[in-house]
Parts: C-alpha cells; structure tokens; sequence
C-alpha cells in the first residue's frame, strides 16, 4: 500500500532553505504549500502571501489549507533574517524586528500547528544555526534568535511527545543563499571600530558565499520526515558537526577566545 503524500507548510519559501525544501520535498511527492512575505510570481507551489508575525493571517492561513487538504502532517520553520553591527550601532527597534521574526514568529506558527500535528502525529521543524551554538561578534541578536530556537525546540518537544508530535531542530552551517545579500547592516562608531567591524562581517559573508548548497538541508529534512524517532537536534555538514563537538568539550572561554581571534 502506497504511503499517503505529507502535507507540508513551509515559511520563507521564496528562496534559500526554503526554497530548497519545497523543491525537494515536492519531487519525493509531497503536497507543498508556502507562506512568503513577498511572492515573485513564479512559485511553483500554492504560497500564501504573509508576514509571519501577522498571527491572524496565519491563523486564516492554516484553516485554508487544512480546508484542502483535511490534513496538515508537517509545519517547517524558515522565515527569518539576518542583522550585522555592533550591539552599540543596532537600533533597538531592528531588534525588537528581528527576534519577533526569528523566535516569535517559530514560537506562534508552533502554537497554531500543534492542534493539527497532534491529529497526523505530525513533524515539526526549526531551522536554527551553527551560529546558535558558536554565537558570532558583530552578528550577537542573530546568534541569540537561533539560540532560542534551539532552547524553544527541546522544550517544545517535552511538550507535545506524548502527542507524538516529533520535533527537531535544525543546525545548518554556512549556505551559499540570497540570506548574505539580504542581512541588514549597522556599522558606526570610531574609525577602528568601523574597521573591525566591516573586516569581521567581510570574513563572515566570504565563508557564506563559499558555503554549500541548501539542497543539503532539504535533503536532512527528507531523512528526518523518513526517521519513526526522528533526532531532537540535527547539525548539517560533516565540518559543522565536528564544530559542535567540539563545542561540547572545550571550556567556553576558550571557545570564545578562538571565535574573537578569528574574527576580531
């Protein structure tokens, strides 16, 4: 007996992971349906025009495609973006911005699936970021928001396990993506501090553009759609695996005093 297609959501489907994903997913046979703040006009998928921290769309959003569908068996977290600077030359109010789309909006669309996932026993799946393990100068709100997400996954798991909702958490490394291009930049201060900042950023995005494709996200996530005791957290790319080992076993200080050297 053939397995029953999985109806999955997926924020941030215009481009990078997102768009990875739904090009993956879809091809393995699956019914894709996106929510994007912006739809270029050629979205291979039904994609649902909406800001994720609109929470009444959302709402309007899932009861739409549950309508359709009479199921909803995945929700894959995507949307988010990136801010650079000093903490001294961000404006507060790009903060307040960022982390309501980084971990707000996970934490809400979470609360809108699990009624759904619970009647599928369903999959839920944030992307966090190495970043969110190995927390970068120049790059520290980004860095927090993927590190909550990380904490709101393992804790949201100890929630909705006796549901059998299966939740992970994903850690990509650096992505070759149009997320380099998009992220925001605050650079002011003295004339050094300029210098250090724009060199460390500068060191950040020529990792990125050398980075791997996201097909190879979209190709974890398949795995773990397959998985009947899915991981809690999944780190992607060997280098990056290594990275977060190590993370495990050597004192804080010092992986800070390597990061610092790095880029400062």
């Amino acid at each position: 007996m053939a397995k029953m297609k999985k109806v999955i959501i997926i924020t941030g489907i215009t481009g990078g992971i997102g768009k990875a994903c739904a090009d993956y997913l879809s091809s393995k046979g699956n019914v894709i349906y996106g929510i994007s703040r912006s739809i270029v006009g050629d979205e291979k998928y039904p994609t649902y025009c909406a800001d994720v921290n609109d929470y009444q769309r959302i709402t309007e959003i899932f009861e739409e495609i549950y309508k359709l569908e009479k199921r909803i068996d995945v929700l894959i977290n995507v949307a988010g973006y990136g801010i650079a600077g000093s903490i001294e030359s961000t404006p507060c109010d790009e903060v307040y911005k960022l982390f309501d789309t980084n971990i707000s909006a996970v934490v809400c669309l979470s609360h809108l699936a699990i009624p759904y996932l619970k009647q599928t026993k369903g999959n839920l799946i944030n992307i966090s970021s190495v970043g969110g393990i190995a927390p970068l100068p120049y790059q520290a709100c980004y860095s927090a928001s993927k590190s909550a997400v990380e904490i709101f996954s393992r804790a949201l798991d100890g929630e909705v396990k006796k549901d059998k909702i299966k939740v992970t958490v994903v850690l990509p490394g650096d992505l070759k993506t149009t997320f380099t291009s998009a992220r925001k930049k605050y650079i002011e201060g003295d004339v050094n501090s300029i210098k250090r900042q724009n060199r460390a950023i500068a060191k950040m995005e020529k990792a990125e553009c050398k980075g791997q494709d996201p097909i190879i996200v979209a190709k974890a996530i398949y795995r773990i759609l397959k998985k009947k005791r899915p991981p809690l957290r999944k780190t992607v790319g060997f280098v990056y695996k290594f990275v977060a080992f190590l993370l495990r076993i050597l004192p804080l200080r010092f992986v800070n005093f390597l990061i610092r050297h790095i880029y400062c």
